[in-house]
This record gives structure tokens, C-alpha cells and sequence, in this order.
């Protein structure tokens, strides 16, 4: 068993599973002992096995849970796509027993998402098709780059900044949790948990922003404007808890976000739709499911092939 068992995890990572060994490989996962599945990923990861090995307690549970959770949460049709996230979830692993000066990067496709921790301690769960790079330099100051959306939870730390470039405009922290969305070019979105925030940078000529707990700032990128107004975190971090939430959105905003959100292509043919605004929540459902809600509610046709979808 055990043997079979190494066998599927080296097909899943390099994708070369197919669907009934997958199963297999679902239902196995959670009886094999923890120290067997260690060593199936130490030798997975030979470069890195000696670093791996020392690895404290702790870290190394952390990626043990996110193996154990991108192969019981996702579905097959897309599991070639989590492969990455787990070995991303490793080298985060491998990066957090670094000291300053030193700079990570992740990237994460359209169909998953999947949660960071930063060398400073800062947690991050990344969304759909998104992209950050952490730079931790000599003097301790901590800089993100994002592109994408991703929820922040920072480590406190009163004497170093937290600095989330998007665009041409900055987020300074200390220690808090804030949501960012700077999916489009034109709009970018920050919504402040817990805490206090400030917004300043090139984009916004000369003026600074203060946010407190419970706002969202939206940056218009065209004219540099900034609007703070009262935020339903339940819209906008909704997707942290596996959700699909939209609120007043176009229609085309809101195919956007089914793409990404199930790594799916859709093709809108009919131009009556596109403006239309949407207001709904889907929770953990197919895409299907959710394809044929939007059919009840627009009176639209659809087909499915595989990972393509067309709306008539």
C-alpha cells in the first residue's frame, strides 16, 4: 500500500493522474502516518530535502495541511492545477527559515487559491490568477507587489512598514488584515478588516489616505480619485471562505470572476447581457450549477465542453 500510495503522489504533482487513481489517492491520504508522507515528500523534493528535513514542527504541519487540503477540496477536472500550489506551499515553507534580505515570489492560476505565509510571518491567502513578490531587505522593511487580489493579515511590527505596491499607489501598514482587488486596470480595490491603514503614491498627485476598520477605499486608475465608504466584508472577502460573491456587478464583471474563480473560459455571444448588474452568492457549487442559476435568471442558452463555456 504504501508503495502504491508514493506512486499516485508523484503522478498527482506531476499530473499525470488519472480519475480513478486519484480516488484512491483521495481516500488514502488521511491513513497513512504522518512521517510516511514526510518522507514521500522529501524525496519529491530532492534539492531541497536536507533544508526540508530541518524544518521546524510546526512548518512542517503547515504544509502538510495544505497537501492534505488541495487534494480533499478540489475537484478532478482541474486537480492538474493545484499541483503547483502545493509545491508553492513547500518553498514557503523553505523561505520562512530565511532572515532579511531575501525576496519571494508566487504565482497562482485561475481555479485555485491558496494561503502564504511570508518570511516576516505575515499570513496571505491569494486568490485566482494572482500574482506577489515579497522583498525583505537589510533593514527589515517588508514591500509586497501584487497583481490580483489577496487577503493580508501582517505581523506586527511597530518599528518596520508593511508596503503593498499595486499599480501606482501604496498601502502602508504596521499590523492589520485588509483585502486588496487589483484585478482590472480600472479600478483597485482595499477593504480594512482590523486596524489602520494609510494610501499614498504616484497615482494619487500629491494626496494621502487614512482608512480605518470596517471601510473600503475604491482607486480609480484613469483620473487618480479615490472614494473611502463603508464596506460589506462579506462581499469582499467572501472568496477567502471559498465563495463567489457579487454585488451590483455587470454581468461581464461577473463572468470575470466565474473565469477565474473556477479556471473556466466563457464566451458571452449575446450582447443584451453585458451591462446587466448581478447581485448573488454561490457557495461551494459547481460550475455547472452555477451556469445553469444564471440561465434560470437570464433566460440564456448555454453549452459546456469540458473547461469552455458558451452563452448564446
Amino acid at each position: 500500500m504504501l508503495s502504491h500510495f508514493k506512486e499516485l503522489y508523484n503522478k498527482y504533482v506531476s499530473g499525470r493522474i488519472d480519475p480513478e487513481e486519484f480516488q484512491t489517492l483521495r481516500s488514502s491520504i488521511d491513513v497513512v502516518s504522518d512521517d510516511f508522507l514526510w518522507s514521500v515528500m522529501l524525496e519529491d523534493s530532492k534539492e531541497n530535502s536536507q533544508a526540508l528535513s530541518i524544518m521546524p514542527k510546526e512548518m512542517k504541519a503547515a504544509v502538510k495541511r495544505n497537501l492534505f487540503r488541495s487534494i480533499m477540496r478540489r475537484r478532478f477536472m482541474s486537480f492538474s492545477r493545484y499541483a503547483a500550489v502545493l509545491l508553492v506551499a513547500v518553498a514557503v515553507a523553505l523561505v520562512t527559515r530565511v532572515v532579511p534580505n531575501q525576496e519571494f515570489s508566487a504565482s497562482i492560476p485561475s481555479g485555485s487559491r491558496t494561503s502564504l505565509v511570508l518570511p516576516d510571518m505575515s499570513k496571505v491567502q491569494l486568490n485566482s490568477a494572482s500574482e506577489i513578490t515579497f522583498d525583505w531587505d537589510t533593514e527589515g522593511e517588508r514591500t509586497v507587489r501584487l497583481y490580483g487580489e489577496a487577503f493580508f493579515d501582517v505581523a506586527k511590527d511597530a518599528e518596520h512598514t508593511f508596503r503593498v505596491f499595486i499599480s501606482d499607489i501604496e498601502v502602508e501598514v504596521h499590523g492589520t488584515s485588509f483585502n486588496v482587488n487589483a484585478y482590472g486596470d480600472e479600478n483597485i480595490t482595499i477593504s480594512l478588516v482590523s486596524g489602520q491603514v494609510s494610501i499614498v503614491g504616484s497615482g494619487l498627485k500629491g494626496k494621502s489616505y487614512v482608512m480605518r476598520a470596517g471601510e473600503k477605499a475604491v482607486y480609480n486608475c484613469a483620473d487618480g480619485t479615490v472614494s473611502i465608504g463603508k464596506a460589506d466584508m462579506n462581499v469582499e472577502t467572501g472568496w477567502t471562505r471559498g465563495d463567489l460573491v457579487f454585488a451590483h456587478k455587470k454581468f461581464s464583471d461577473v463572468i470575470a470572476m466565474i473565469e477565474r474563480h473556477y479556471g473556466v473560459e466563457i464566451d458571452v455571444r449575446s450582447d443584451t447581457l453585458a451591462n446587466d448588474q448581478l447581485t448573488g452568492t454561490f457557495r461551494n457549487e459547481d460550475i455547472s450549477d452555477v451556469i445553469a442559476n444564471l440561465s434560470n435568471m437570464y433566460r440564456f442558452k448555454y453549452k459546456i465542453e469540458k473547461n469552455h463555456i458558451t452563452i448564446y
